[in-house]
């Protein structure tokens, strides 16, 4: 069986794809890159939002039109497991039709009828075939959240929080290790909670004990932390592993005391400033990411001013803005008052125009100073690109490395920043990969 998967959404959705086609693989499939010779068609869907429910959608009637007789169609992931059989009854060219984490059930791809699975069941997946980039990857921590924020569907989707063992967790970065990967970017819906589940939240303690079994050429990064979690002893391994990335994404949603009350986000915005300042003191080189939303119900506009001034005093270097959308089955959904859609949308835009300015200044200081870079590939003009140690591949901006030592994919490079731009760098390669085991930043040991 030849498979063509599709994969929506987030870095989560996309490690279960890579697991689910690894798992197939072991079966006898083999993946393919095109529609026209595939046996199965996979799309793995987001639903988080209401344009990731449209995309989804779209994505489905594409391969449906396409869809020739004998090939099969499967619906997997978040679309099905928030709206269950109505996926099923909405595209009747679908064969299959499942929900999340379906690599734990390789075995119903096998089956010749439709047949709607929801609730994940077997064993975890440690095996990948990586899907975008040979030289990073994601590497799921958690599943499901229990924060239980009024706007947020994740919940719904996918359950409350549930935290991986370690054990399996090691066996999975030692697999992405020996195919090469160079960056492992940790990733779950927050995974400073990761352990909580289990009796208590020790990320710190699985962070040390990565590091120490993975190979020291190795950087891990972090995705995604909530500010309450934030520990002290969180902050000490971020200042004191210079193997961890110095960047956090730690998403906001907001600054507004009364809206983040509403949003169910409860830290204060002073303490918020207070650990940026002290990630800062930490690890001056450090990337700060966050995201924000706008046009929250009750959202006027001596609130939204609040979010500004933040902004400007956070002065983040990296920030995605999203609209809210009223999903079905959240408390939010019935809030009120509710912002006009347009004035939502101009909100949006003057985040977006505050930021650009931000980020042009930030970068505009990095200039004359050094990171390391990990090299992933080439520009249109045939330059190397990749991303420093507060850039994270795919969401911020790029490093392209136009003078000094060549350089190829793959290789952990140290470089001068010689020019800045609103969202990318040019930078000069000083030292490669012989110097930088020699110097020991990113020595190399046997998995």
């Amino acid at each position: 069986m030849k498979v063509y998967a599709i994969s929506l959404g987030c870095p989560k959705n996309r490690t279960d794809t890579e697991k689910l086609l690894a798992r197939l693989k072991e079966r006898g499939a083999e993946p393919v890159l095109s529609p026209e010779e595939a046996d199965l068609l996979l799309v793995n869907t987001c639903a988080f939002i209401r344009p990731a429910v449209r995309e989804s959608i779209e994505t489905i009637l594409e391969l449906a039109e396409q869809k020739r007789p004998g090939q099969k169609l499967a619906i997997t992931g978040c679309l099905v497991a928030r709206y269950g059989e109505e996926v099923a009854r909405r595209f009747p060219e679908a064969d299959l039709v499942c929900g999340i984490e379906a690599f734990r059930q390789p075995g119903i791809f096998e089956q010749d009828k439709t047949r709607l699975w929801l609730k994940p069941e077997g064993p975890d997946g440690v095996s990948r075939i990586l899907t975008e980039s040979p030289f990073y990857a994601y590497l799921k921590l958690t599943e499901g959240c229990s924060h239980g924020c009024s706007f947020c569907t994740i919940p719904r989707i996918r359950g409350p929080l549930r935290s991986r063992s370690e054990r399996e967790i090691l066996r999975e970065a030692l697999e992405l290790v020996s195919q090469g990967v160079r960056e492992i970017i940790l990733v779950g819906q927050d995974i400073s909670s990761y352990g909580k589940d289990r009796g208590r939240a020790h990320l710190p303690l699985l962070l040390r004990n990565l590091l120490r079994e993975l190979p020291d050429g190795v950087r891990l990064r972090l995705f995604y932390l909530h500010p309450r979690g934030l520990t002290p002893e969180l902050l000490e391994v971020l200042g004191s592993e210079p193997r961890l990335a110095p960047y956090v994404d730690l998403p906001l949603q907001h600054a507004h005391p009364e809206i983040l009350r509403r949003m169910g986000r409860f830290y204060r915005p002073e303490r918020v400033l207070e650990l940026l300042e002290e990630l800062r003191r930490l690890r001056p080189e450090i990337g700060l990411r966050t995201t924000v939303m706008v046009g929250f119900p009750g959202e006027g506009e001596e609130e939204f001013r609040t979010l500004l001034e933040f902004l400007k005093q956070a002065r983040f270097d990296h920030l995605g803005v999203f609209v809210f959308y009223p999903e079905e089955g959240t408390p939010a959904a019935g809030f009120k008052p509710r912002v006009p859609w347009t004035e939502a949308r101009r909100r949006r835009h003057r985040v977006l125009a505050l930021q650009q300015e931000i980020s042009r200044e930030n970068l505009r200081r990095r200039v004359g100073g050094e990171d390391l870079v990990l090299v992933t590939g080439y520009d249109d003009r045939g330059r190397p690109v990749g991303h420093a140690g507060f850039q994270a591949p795919e969401v911020d901006g790029r490093t392209i490395i136009r003078k000094g030592l060549p350089v190829s994919p793959g290789e952990m490079v140290r470089v001068r920043f010689t020019r800045s731009f609103t969202y990318d760098l040019w930078a000069e390669a000083l030292e490669g990969e012989e110097a930088l085991c020699e110097s020991g930043d990113f020595g190399r040991k046997e998995v």
